[in-house]
């Protein structure tokens, strides 16, 4: 086998797992130079998806290829969070059209088309892992949609992650009294959300409105 097809295996390997999609950092490994990389790109055998992140030409343009690219892009310690991370839990109705992620406040990735949320503390606890892909858990999904969305938006997926077992009320105020409140966009609208929820009452117009 020559060395190139060699490297093309070991690049395989790895894309396989990321939805054929790879890091500049991962083709370098897997024995590819810079002229060649760039040669590949030229070639139209490769695309580029974000600064030093590829997918395959054969690998078709879809939301899947997106996070994998975001996720590689932004670097260790990262999640898709806010709409990305309801849309993988399917909680929201609405399209995504950028991916969607959470970064360490230390950092700053910038890149066109990825939105990116700089927060305070990411809790490997309220991390999961979905096909791969590093998500933010449904009560932090939430959490992070109230400071976002709109008020019939957010009760629309506070319901949905309710009816399908993903969230309990209980569990909102839990990660609640765990992060804090004061200065968090969108609190005190969920708070009363959850308050009604727990009386009944938002159950009760949510089937009238169904």
């Amino acid at each position: 086998m020559s060395s190139m097809l060699a490297a093309d295996a070991r690049l395989a390997a790895v894309a396989v797992d990321q939805h054929g999609v790879f890091t500049r950092a991962q083709a370098t490994t897997a024995g590819f130079g810079p002229a060649q990389i760039e040669r590949r790109v030229r070639a139209g055998a490769w695309v580029r998806v974000l600064p030093r992140v590829y997918r395959h030409a054969s690998t078709p343009e879809s939301s899947v290829v997106s996070h994998w690219a975001a996720v590689l892009w932004a670097g260790p310690d990262c999640a898709l969070s806010h709409a990305s991370a309801a849309a993988i839990w399917r909680i929201r109705a609405a399209s995504v059209v950028e991916p969607e992620l959470v970064v360490p406040r230390g950092r700053a990735p910038r890149a066109p088309g990825v939105v990116v949320h700089r927060v305070a503390r990411i809790d490997a606890d309220h991390i999961v892992r979905v096909r791969g892909l590093p998500i933010t858990s449904p009560v932090q999904t939430i959490i992070d949609l109230a400071g976002s969305v709109g008020a019939a938006e957010l009760e629309a997926a506070l319901e949905c992650a309710r009816a399908r077992g993903l969230v309990t009320v209980r569990a909102l105020h839990v990660r609640f009294d765990e992060i804090g409140t004061v200065g968090r966009p969108g609190a005190a609208r969920l708070r009363t959300l959850l308050a009604a929820a727990g009386s009944g009452r938002l159950d009760a117009s949510a089937r009238m409105a169904g």
